[in-house]
Order: structure tokens, then sequence, then C-alpha cells
């Protein structure tokens, strides 16, 4: 089995899982694409590694989604909004059986019984997690909604008037006084 120290969440990334080695540590199972391997770093390490190198932190993206969405349970966090990663656990991020799905590679879910529920990603691979479909549903909807609200703050910034009328500063002669007058800039 090939085990990789060095790997960051990408697009391909569908489904992140916690998995313990022969020497008794945690390590991340990951599917990529049609690939499956280990990362020797635990999911959350491994997410907060990943956020690290885009520019954020694992407690910073938690922030993030709890400022956004509110006080819900097990919050979905942004990887990175420009290549469209989102994640959402299927149990607390704390244990080790936790799962983290990748918003846009789950395709479709299917109740298997009351508490069973298989979920179909991208590339034909498919999980059966314990959980009922109803309470899966709700944590892709959460990620969904952190997505939509995410862009739509985004988006909104780029809307702005593509002329801007701003404040020339100049710093006046003799330390702290400064004259501000309004300015257009194109």
């Amino acid at each position: 089995m090939e085990i990789t120290v060095d790997y960051l969440i990408n697009e391909e990334t569908s489904l992140l899982m916690g998995e313990y080695y022969t020497n008794g540590e945690l390590f991340t199972r990951v599917v990529e694409g049609m690939n499956l391997f280990l990362v020797a770093l635990s999911p959350v390490q491994l997410i907060d590694k990943s956020l690290l190198r885009y520019g954020s932190s694992f407690n910073g993206a938690l922030s993030s989604s709890k400022e956004v969405l509110g006080e819900i349970k097990m919050h979905p966090i942004k990887i990175s909004s420009t290549m469209d990663i989102w994640l959402f656990p299927s149990k607390s991020f704390k244990k080790p059986n936790c799962i983290w799905f990748v918003l846009n590679h789950v395709q479709d879910t299917l109740p298997r019984t009351v508490k069973k529920t298989e979920v179909f990603l991208r590339h034909g691979h498919k999980i059966t997690i314990e959980m009922k479909e109803s309470s899966f549903r709700d944590k892709r909807r959460n990620a969904e909604k952190l997505r939509e609200r995410i862009s739509h703050n985004i988006n909104s910034l780029k809307s702005i008037n593509d002329e801007i009328i701003g404040y020339l500063i100049k710093e006046d002669e003799g330390g702290f006084k400064y004259i501000f007058t309004k300015s257009k800039y194109f």
C-alpha cells in the first residue's frame, strides 16, 4: 500500500477517512480520482496542513464556518473557494472514524436501512456509512449553504462599480497632519 507524507487536498480528492496503521498511528485514507492511498497524518492534521498551504488553518476555517452558518452541529469547512473544495464531516471531527466528504464529489445517496446510507461519489465510488440519510443530507446542505454564502460575499465585493471615488491622502509637513480630498480612480 502506498503511503505518502506530502499531500495536499485538491480538486480530485473525493473523501478522507481515518485509518489506524500497523503501528497504531491514525493515518488518512484518501480517495483521489481513481487512486486510493494512505497519508501519514490524521485527517485533521492533513486538512490543517492543506489549509495552511492555501493560506488558512483548520481553526480559522472552522471559525469562519461558525461565523457564516451560526450554531449548527458539525460545521463544514472551506478548503478553497477558487478550487471549489468544501468538506463536511460524517460525525465529530474529534472521532477517529469521522469521514470527510468533498461536497462536489457527492453525487447521490440511497438509504440502505434506517441508520445506513449509501453515498455515491464521482468516478463510480460508493461508500456505505452508518448514518440516517436525512442526517447526511442535512450535513451536505450545510456545506452547500456555506459555499453559497461565502461565494455571495466574495461576488458582492467584485460587483463594485468600476469608477471608484476614494480619498487622496497627503501627509502635511510636520508630522501627524493629513489632508483628505475626494478623488476619482478609473
